[in-house]
């Protein structure tokens, strides 16, 4: 599968795929459809997806069908069927959530103008459903969803590579915040950085399942060897602080050239209180205390004084006081466009 591969091509490739699986378990389609229940409404649109239909399946994986019903759901959770020993695993989204994730995944510009603590898992969550739908194989459905599939196809890839775009500029500013303090967690949110880096490289070339597990599949997929040399290094951080400044230069580094060609100029880094963080005035100092588990105190005239947000480039420097309550789990950090 690659980034410029015709519709007819893509297709073929996933009906080869998904008739292979069937195969080997002595199922139809006609099977696989019927999986799908109908108290919600009749199906608007069914797809199998998953890692089969991605090309990473094994003969134990389970067929992942996704459905769009007319009629609210109250949870995304997977109803599970064996047929024929096989695992089938059916998903159902009611049209009008799904649309409105359609809706603010084309309206909204990634990073935001301002995000918060929930948008990271939020957008995640809808990347990973929309995308599914994307990249698998419509079994059934009505013209005009049949059109909506279509149409995701030609957006999705862009909403994925900017995605993990900020996840690596997120990651390897937090390496940098916690290499004075805790060098050993810089090191694994630098691997980190380089993960993001080359998902949305990977993705470039045509390899857009939203599953970070597979990440070494797509760049041996890829016939990338270059890449697989980074995944490796970012899969391999020193087991000791020594090794630690060498190995952020390395894979910083590394994660500046698969960023080429982002333009993050207008990019900021906004830190606020992470959730279940509460703030107390103590004499002379500020205490954060998160979910009652941890405190950490402050002086109360610092930079923390009066403010519940805080701003920096992508590459300033934090005040002591903000970059020790980031390393102590107390701040969340994002990153906006101004």
């Amino acid at each position: 599968m690659t980034a410029t591969a015709s519709d007819t091509e893509l297709s073929a490739t996933l009906d080869r795929r998904l008739d292979a699986h069937l195969a080997a378990r002595s199922l139809t389609r006609s099977q696989v459809v019927q999986q799908v229940d109908t108290s919600f409404g009749e199906p608007l649109l069914t797809v199998a997806t998953g890692s089969v239909m991605a090309g990473f399946g094994n003969s134990g994986s389970d067929l992942d069908v996704y459905s769009v019903v007319p009629e609210t759901v109250s949870s995304t959770l997977p109803l599970t069927a064996y047929v024929n020993g096989a695992l089938i695993e059916v998903v159902l989204h009611g049209a009008d959530p799904v649309m409105t994730r359609h809706r603010e995944l084309t309206a909204d510009e990634w990073p935001p103008a301002e995000v918060g603590p929930g948008d990271l898992a939020s957008r995640r969550l809808h990347l990973d459903s929309l995308s599914r739908f994307a990249l698998g194989l419509a079994l059934a459905g009505t013209p005009e969803w049949l059109a909506w599939k279509q149409q995701l196809g030609g957006e999705v890839v862009q909403w994925i590579t900017s995605w993990y775009a900020v996840e690596a500029v997120r990651k390897q500013v937090s390496a940098r915040t916690f290499a004075p303090r805790k060098p050993i967690v810089a090191a694994l949110r630098m691997g980190e950085a380089l993960w993001a880096a080359l998902e949305r490289h990977a993705a470039l070339h045509g390899e857009w399942y939203f599953k970070p597990k597979w990440l070494g599949e797509k760049l041996r997929r890829l016939d990338d060897r270059a890449g697989l040399d980074a995944f490796r290094l970012a899969s391999c951080p020193p087991l000791s602080p020594d090794g630690v400044p060498a190995y952020l230069e390395e894979v910083g580094a590394l994660v500046d050239h698969y960023l080429t060609g982002v333009d993050s100029d207008q990019w900021r880094i906004t830190v606020k209180p992470a959730y279940g963080t509460d703030r107390y005035a103590f004499g002379g100092t500020e205490l954060f205390s998160r979910w009652g588990l941890r405190t950490v105190s402050v002086p109360a005239d610092g930079p923390t004084s009066g403010r519940a947000e805080w701003t920096y480039g992508i590459t300033d420097t934090w005040d002591d006081e903000i970059a020790g309550l980031f390393a102590e789990d107390v701040l969340w950090m994002g990153v906006e466009k101004s």
